[in-house]
């Protein structure tokens, strides 16, 4: 046997660790699994009856004078696990745990974040199309399940499933796996768990269970990590830690449910090591109270705080109805809101809660007049308060059937709501983390000019000293997260906006414009505000002259497709008003920590998976031109639109006619700002939206070809001094070849004014004439677009069809417009020449004769003046 290439893993060998060694000599077949010093019981037992399943050879077996030219090293990184090992020897590793940073950098990896080792191999072996045996399949199979628990630990992934299902295919055995996963405990296992049981002590902390129990015997047992099965179903903790002395030495066994507590990287501490929800750890010549103090001391550095009633509650003005009020006032309360439910006071007690389905069924039966205090499930002890844990939330909603659970402060005020959806959301969202805090908050800081920076801590600084909740919104947010620069900040503020940024003007000075109607403040920064700050002028705001202040507010849309109905709410209520999740995330500057990311409607995971979603189902029929921004984004960011959004928009296109022509104005105009604006042009046509608004505007080859070449231009010098509307030109291109009716129909529909009309009325008449350009003097060139604006100019060259033509425009944009007579009117006068049509007159042959070569020199046109004056006399 050739000892020349080998394979290792780590001792204590579970299935994921043999079956790797197992699956890389199948890839590689010169090299030789080396089995370690100890193996798992349930794997011993499997070696002894399949003994032929590799050709492995014994750690022990060995050679002293071993040279290795290759070594493999599968499912651990740690480097002692191979004998003879030289610091220049190849070495390879494939893992499924966190890369360790102290690896030579000659060695190569393949280290991944999947639930097993036996995963990476599988998904290799299946690439090679390397045929295995229905033992060799299901030994492989039962890595993956021993090592994801059966595909139920927080760590797997679809990887994992995948690889199981391919090696299902091929004939594992489930049989064979149920009876080395599963297997009776022995005598003294019944001892030590017996010994577990009576020492068992249950601790909440950060707000999660963990159990801790110990138990000690005079040598070595195998498979007691069985024993954390059995212990999990008697307790039910979020995690458990198991230490059993076994002789000098002491085993830590460790198991979670939740990624919150990390038993990981506990065990890691200890040094042993596992997953976030398995691990173990052997602590040599320990006695049990050390091991447990140690656990102890690193239990609060792997446990994430939980999230409680708090991290979830709506919060700001909370919804509620009176005890006396009708069914039908609580049916336009709840037409209006959105709400599906309401807690119903007495007073300023809670005393149940009113659902629609109570009040629909009041209506159903004709009785509008029904009193609440008829119609609400009645409970005045039924309440969160804002620290309890969401299991505390789980098993209230479940006893009592509410799908709206009030939550009351230590005085018994109601202080929030927590629904259903929130606790459903929860559990798709990851959990909260104060390393993303951390980096927001440097992210937002480097984004940030220093003054502007100054600015907004300055603001969270005095929101947190006024006790009131304040956040960032809208674009900043989405593209922090996306690392994109955007200076554009918008604050909304649980409470009285207008009120907070007044208090900010008088401090800081600035000047302040205020819509009452709608809650908003626009506060203008000015060199006052710098100095305010004791920053010097230099340090400037980059470019940024104002911060929006908003009132957190909800809205309602009486009709379709108009202007909606506002009312004051809670930060919930107005990211939900928002167009799509990836732009209803928010982050918290007051209350502290600042830096918290708010993200009800899973915006974060669907920015991760480049998706435009929208909020609900009626989003594009109570505001159409969402339809448009779509697109927008979708193509600025290179995402998708998701399936259902795609359907919701394709049934609202018929509402697209009940918008204002100046709104569908504004957004087209926005997608002409885009750096690709065509890729937005080519999709609204793809679904049907250009269509909708217009059906006479199609992006065709001859469109494609026409507006790539107004977009080359938008770099040429000779068009950039003429400061030509380039969004006005790409929008020319887009109708210029209607006819002049629906020139006029499509300028009245998207309002676009008087002025721009008249140009593209223009534009559509001079078209006839480009043909005829390369067989005009020059002078007819200048008359042909001298009274036409730059933008007529630019999209006849962009139209031309062909080079000869658009030579010409180029000629009369950098040479023959400036080329003028050298005798002005005054000189005309001065001659005897009245006033009146024949001093225009001369000067337009004057110039014409330059123009056209007739005259060359000053005393040519003194010479030609002369005959033009005599010319006039004799008239």
């Amino acid at each position: 046997m050739n000892l020349r290439r080998l394979i290792f893993t780590h001792n204590n060998a579970d299935f994921d660790a043999v079956a790797s060694l197992m699956a890389m000599h199948r890839l590689d077949p010169t090299a030789v699994p080396v089995l370690p010093h100890r193996l798992r019981q349930n794997v011993r037992k499997f070696l002894t009856l399949y003994a032929g399943i590799m050709p492995a050879i014994q750690h022990s077996e060995l050679p002293d004078d071993l040279e290795l030219t290759y070594a493999y090293l599968v499912d651990t990184q740690k480097l002692h696990t191979i004998p003879h090992l030289k610091d220049t020897t190849p070495v390879h590793i494939i893992d499924h745990h966190q890369r360790r940073e102290d690896l030579p950098p000659h060695y190569t990896t393949l280290i991944d974040e999947v639930g097993a080792t036996t995963t990476l191999l599988v998904e290799l072996i299946r690439q090679q199309n390397i045929e295995l045996s229905s033992l060799e399949a299901t030994m492989l199979l039962i890595g993956i399940y021993e090592d994801t628990g059966s595909l139920t630990y927080g760590g797997t992934t679809v990887r994992d499933v995948l690889a199981a299902a391919w090696l299902l295919e091929n004939n594992a055995s489930l049989d064979i796996l149920r009876e080395f996963l599963t297997y009776p405990l022995e005598e003294t296992h019944w001892h030590i768990y017996d010994q577990l049981r009576q020492s068992a002590t249950i601790e909440i902390i950060g707000g999660h269970v963990v159990l801790l129990a110990t138990a000690k015997v005079e040598q070595q047992v195998e498979g007691v990590s069985r024993l954390a099965h059995h212990m999990m179903n008697l307790y039910d903790p979020n995690a458990l830690f198991l230490l059993i002395q076994m002789g000098n030495d002491v085993q830590l066994v460790a198991r979670s449910t939740i990624d919150e507590v990390d038993v990981g990287q506990l065990a890691k501490a200890l040094g042993g090591g596992g997953h976030v929800r398995a691990a173990a750890a052997l602590l040599r010549q320990t006695d049990l109270n050390a091991a447990l103090k140690k656990v102890r001391e690193t239990l609060p550095k792997v446990i994430t705080p939980s999230i409680t009633v708090a991290d979830l509650m709506s919060v700001g003005p909370i919804e509620t109805i009176n005890i006396d009020a009708t069914a039908e006032e609580a049916a336009k309360k709840m037409q209006i809101s959105g709400h599906e439910g309401y807690p119903v006071l007495d007073g300023e007690r809670v005393v149940g809660l009113l659902t629609r389905r109570a009040v629909d069924r009041a209506l159903a039966h004709h009785m509008p007049q029904q009193p609440v205090r008829h119609l609400m499930e009645a409970g005045t002890n039924i309440y969160v308060h804002p620290n309890d844990s969401l299991e505390v939330l789980r098993q209230k909603m479940m006893d009592t059937g509410w799908g709206q659970m009030p939550v009351l402060d230590e005085n018994e005020r109601l202080v929030g709501i927590v629904t259903r959806t929130d606790l459903i959301r929860r559990w798709g969202m990851p959990p909260r983390s104060q390393h993303q805090q951390h980096m927001l908050m440097s992210r937002l800081q480097n984004m940030l000019p220093l003054a502007l920076w100054e600015l907004l801590t300055y603001i969270a600084h005095k929101a947190q000293a006024d006790d009131l909740d304040i956040y960032l919104v809208g674009g900043l947010v989405r593209d922090l997260l996306l690392d994109i620069p955007n200076l554009d900040i918008d604050i909304v503020i649980e409470g009285d906006a207008i009120a907070f940024a007044d208090s900010i003007q008088k401090a800081l000075g600035g000047h302040l414009h205020i819509h009452r109607q709608f809650g908003t403040a626009k506060w203008i920064i000015n060199r006052d505000v710098i100095k305010a700050l004791d920053l010097s002028l230099d340090d400037n705001t980059g470019g940024v002259e104002f911060i929006d202040f908003a009132t957190a507010r909800a809205e309602f849309y009486k009709e379709p497709s108009v202007l909606p109905t506002i009312r004051q709410s809670s930060i919930k209520q107005d990211l939900h008003r928002r167009d799509f999740t990836i732009n209803s995330m928010a982050i918290r500057l007051s209350p502290p920590p600042m830096g918290m990311l708010i993200d009800f409607y899973n915006g974060e995971r669907d920015l991760k998976n480049k998706i435009i979603r929208v909020l609900h189902s009626h989003s594009f029929i109570d505001d159409p031109t969402r339809m448009l921004r779509a697109v927008r984004f979708e193509q600025r960011l290179n995402f998708n639109i998701e399936p259902r959004t795609l359907n919701l928009l394709e049934n609202a296109l018929p509402f697209l006619d009940r918008v204002t022509g100046e709104r569908i104005r504004n957004e087209l105009w926005h997608l002409l700002e885009e750096k690709e604006p065509l890729r937005g042009l080519q999709r609204l046509e793809q679904l049907g939206i250009l269509n909708t608004i217009f059906p006479n505007i199609h992006i065709d080859d001859w469109f494609i070809e026409k507006y790539n070449l107004l977009r080359s231009a938008q770099t040429q010098p000779s068009w950039l001094e003429l400061n030509i509307d380039w969004i006005a030109a790409q929008a020319t291109l887009l109708i210029i070849r209607c006819s002049s009716d629906q020139i006029r129909a499509w300028s009245e529909r998207l309002m676009i004014g008087r002025t721009l009309e008249n140009t593209l009325l223009a534009i559509h008449q001079a078209i006839p004439q480009l043909s005829q350009l390369p067989n005009m003097h020059p002078s007819q060139v200048v008359e042909y677009l001298g009274s036409l604006p730059p933008l007529a100019w630019i999209v006849l060259w962009t139209i031309a069809e062909n080079d000869v033509q658009r030579y010409s425009i180029e000629q009369y944009i950098t040479t023959w417009r400036y080329v003028h007579p050298t005798v002005n009117g005054n000189d005309l006068k001065a001659m005897g020449i009245p006033p009146g049509p024949i001093i225009g007159d001369i000067l337009r042959r004057l110039r014409s004769a330059w123009l056209d070569g007739e005259i060359q020199s000053v005393d040519e046109e003194t010479a030609y003046l002369e005959q033009l004056i005599n010319k006039h006399q004799k008239l």
